[in-house]
């Protein structure tokens, strides 16, 4: 009790006395290692964001290449079918090609899957709100591409292929290939009749 008076007394005394009970030392330390936790994080979060996106522009690449191999071989199709030649194995190709197209969506799909379900576990890993408003900046928009993903895997599914870029429905049934153009003349109606009519 008569210590605790006596620091009362002596104003400098107290001060110095309070200051001895921090560890200031230990704090910035503990700071520090903070720092050098959360900037550790942020690179391997950058790192990571940065192999997954490589990883699927490689295999947005190889999509593309293989849709352009498809289209080639849907116009060597037309042109074997007017002269009669060659059809049995151009719609073989056609149909390994479309295939081939479709495991790639399907890898796509699985990549971009992993890459969101990767970021949610750092972001949980991370403690941090700017960890997570790091993730959030680095996660990909790609409701649309889902969507289109999903439209495409629905149309492969009834054997219809298409191809949007010369806006035609390439239709695939017992190995026969009906080739239906969605800007001629017809109305909307009839194209549609035409097409469930065949699936």
């Amino acid at each position: 009790m008569g210590d605790k008076e006596q620091l009362l007394e002596d104003p400098i005394g107290l001060i110095r006395e309070t200051r001895n009970n921090f560890s200031l030392v230990n704090d910035v330390e503990s700071l520090s290692n903070v720092t050098r936790n959360i900037d550790e994080l942020q690179r391997l979060i950058q790192e990571k964001v940065k192999s997954r996106d490589e990883e699927v522009r490689q295999l947005d690449a190889a999509g593309r290449k293989t849709e352009n191999r498809l289209e080639v071989l849907r116009q060597a199709q037309l042109a074997s079918n007017s002269n009669g030649r060659n059809r049995s194995s151009s719609m073989d190709e056609t149909a390994q090609l479309a295939q081939e197209l479709e495991e790639l969506e399907q890898r796509l799909l699985a990549m971009r899957t992993e890459v969101d379900q990767g970021l949610q576990d750092l972001v949980r890993e991370g403690s941090s709100d700017r960890d997570r408003e790091l993730v959030e900046e680095a996660r990909p928009v790609d409701r649309a591409h889902k969507a289109n993903i999903l439209k495409i895997q629905v149309f492969r599914s009834l054997g219809v292929v298409l191809n949007l870029s010369n806006r035609t429905a390439v239709l695939n049934r017992a190995g026969t290939l009906d080739v239906v153009a969605l800007d001629d003349s017809s109305s909307e109606f009839y194209r549609t009749k035409y097409l469930w009519d065949r699936l």
